[in-house]
C-alpha cells in the first residue's frame, strides 16, 4: 500500500472522494475533490488530478511509493483548522 503523509491509501482513492490538504508552511487547508483515479506511471509513481473545491483550480498529485514520506499532506478528514 502507498500512503500520503496524511495516511490516505493511494490505491483506494476514487473519483469524487474529498480530501483535505494541509500546508505546513502556510498553515492553510485546501478541500479537494478527486477528478481522476490514480494511475501508476512507467516509473512507478502514482498520479491523479483533483480540484480545489473553493476556487475550482485543478491540482496534479504524484506519490512515489519509495519516497511516500515526501507525498502530499492529504487527509480524508479535516485534520487541522485554519
Amino acid at each position: 500500500m502507498t500512503r500520503t503523509k496524511g495516511n490516505v491509501i493511494v490505491e483506494e482513492i476514487k473519483v469524487g472522494d474529498i480530501h483535505y490538504e494541509y500546508g505546513m508552511m502556510t498553515g492553510m487547508n485546501i478541500e479537494c475533490e478527486v477528478l481522476t483515479k490514480p494511475t501508476q506511471t512507467e516509473e512507478g509513481n502514482w498520479t491523479w488530478k483533483s480540484k480545489n473545491v473553493y476556487n475550482g483550480e485543478e491540482i496534479d498529485y504524484m506519490v512515489n511509493p519509495e519516497y511516500s514520506h515526501y507525498a502530499p499532506n492529504l487527509y480524508d478528514y479535516e485534520a487541522y483548522y485554519g
